[in-house]
């Protein structure tokens, strides 16, 4: 295996950022049947590590003390999954939503708390490796009304994003800012800064942030900054089988795992204190358990607490923290303690900075 890219360099640490955020956790998950049934998106582990916390940590990291999470599907279920991770100093109120009010629409009863200051708005249930702070001095020293995390597309690519040299948004989605020509292809990758002038921009319905404001803002001349990641960066939105599993696939390869994350990677092949056998790479939870005449690996990633039962064989796959595989070869599957499972083959699973 060739030697995995260095991370991305650290954050710098808390500055004079926003110290509120607003995490969008209220979708449905319908590509991710029947484990979303089970467990909401921003609770999926990734490396034992719910996706809505790896987010938590960046901004605590960034200086957010204050961060509001919209819930509507399944929502005692993500607080309970939430709670343990929540980083310390940092306060979270939950907003629930009986009806989904959509990316926009979720703001609009913390107008007056996100009022203050500019502010992060970011999904809860992606995972980037980005640098929050940076992001805030981006949007500070931009004097802009919005900053939005982008990723390059290749020169000539369809975008619903463009930007021009010095990274000012100059095309989004269906609007072009005025006077403007053709910029640099980019995908928003789930981030915002926003100044709190945005929040009179939105309307009082369900609505969402970027067809309904982004997209008017950049029409109307308004002016919208990206900002890019550090090279070598990794983000996917994990939102099919396929990229869930090529997001673990992909870390494994780099070696590296969310800083939360309490396992490990096992690095090279050998006997797993169960009596098993390991094909790295792989990821071992605490409590996590190969037996004898079993095999985990290549890229088998083993939640805390999860078994795999004597003669069995787990490749390519994910299991959740407390799931058990007996008597069988798992490949390319997700599983569940409770025994559900998603198949697909692992899959580019988002992009470098």
């Amino acid at each position: 295996m060739s030697a995995p890219p260095p991370p991305p360099a650290a954050p710098a640490g808390p500055g004079p950022g926003p110290a509120k955020a607003f995490l969008l956790a209220a979708g449905l998950g319908t590509r991710l049947r029947p484990l979303s049934l089970e467990l909401p998106k921003p609770a999926w582990p990734l490396f034992d590590v719910p996706l809505a916390a790896c987010a938590l940590d960046l901004l605590a990291l960034a200086g957010v003390t204050q961060a509001v999470v919209n819930l509507h599907h399944l929502p005692q279920r993500l607080r309970d999954a939430l709670a343990p991770w929540i980083p310390a100093g940092v306060e979270v109120r939950w907003s629930h939503e009986p009806e989904i009010l959509g990316t926009g629409g979720a703001l609009l009863a913390w107008r007056g708390f996100l009022s203050t200051g500019p502010f992060f708005l970011a999904n809860a249930d992606t995972y980037q490796e980005i640098d929050f702070g940076a992001m805030a001095r981006r949007h500070r020293e931009a004097g802009v009304v919005a900053t939005l995390s982008l990723r390059r597309l290749p020169p000539g690519a369809p975008g619903p994003i463009e930007v021009d040299g010095a990274g000012r948004i100059v095309r989004f989605l269906g609007a072009r800012a005025p006077g403007c020509g053709p910029g640099a292809p980019c995908a928003f990758t789930g981030v915002h800064v926003l100044a709190p002038e945005l929040l009179g921009e939105l309307p009082e319905r369900p609505h969402c942030i970027n067809a309904d404001v982004h997209q008017g803002l950049v029409g109307r001349g308004a002016e919208l900054a990206g900002f890019f990641p550090e090279e070598g960066s990794f983000w996917s939105d994990l939102g099919t089988p396929e990229r869930y599993l090529g997001a673990h696939w992909e870390l494994l390869r780099r070696g590296r795992l969310p800083a939360a994350s309490p396992g490990r990677i096992v690095a090279e092949d050998g006997e797993a204190a169960g009596g098993g056998r390991f094909s790295a790479p792989c990821y071992l939870g605490p409590g996590a358990a190969v037996e004898g005449r079993a095999v985990a690996g290549p890229f088998a990633v083993l939640g805390a607490g999860a078994r795999v039962g004597a003669g069995a064989r787990v490749e390519s796959s994910v299991l959740w923290a407390g799931a058990r595989v007996e008597g069988e070869e798992l490949r390319r599957a997700i599983l569940s303690c409770s025994g559900a499972r998603m198949t697909g083959q692992p899959a580019a699973a988002g992009q470098e900075g």
